[in-house]
């Protein structure tokens, strides 16, 4: 009888690296067939202040009215998504910026 190997101690990071991933999924299958990449003129002009409300009103809307689960679960990846936005317009004041390569450390 093969012992297998114990499975995966679940860590905050292993946590967050799989909603990662499932974040990245959404935008290649949901956010770039529908609006399209990089660059892009609407995410141009944002502001730290138009991606916070963005922001509310999607946590806003979450578990209301008539939306459902699976909306409420797709908003929390828009959240993802637009937070990335916002840690780039602070760090680098465009929330376009390249965060990849060391740039961000």
């Amino acid at each position: 009888m093969t012992k297998s190997a114990p499975p995966t101690k679940l860590t905050k990071a292993l946590q967050f690296q799989d909603f990662s991933n499932i974040v990245i999924n959404h935008i290649l299958t949901y956010v770039e067939p529908q609006y399209g990449s990089f660059p892009d003129k609407t995410i141009a002009k944002y502001t730290p202040e138009k991606v916070q409300g963005k922001l509310e009103a999607y946590v806003d809307r979450i578990g209301r009215s008539s939306r459902g689960e699976e909306d409420g679960l797709r908003d929390c990846l828009k959240i993802a998504h637009f937070a990335c936005y916002l840690y780039a317009l602070l760090k680098h004041g465009d929330a376009q910026a390249d965060l990849i390569g060391g740039k961000d450390e």
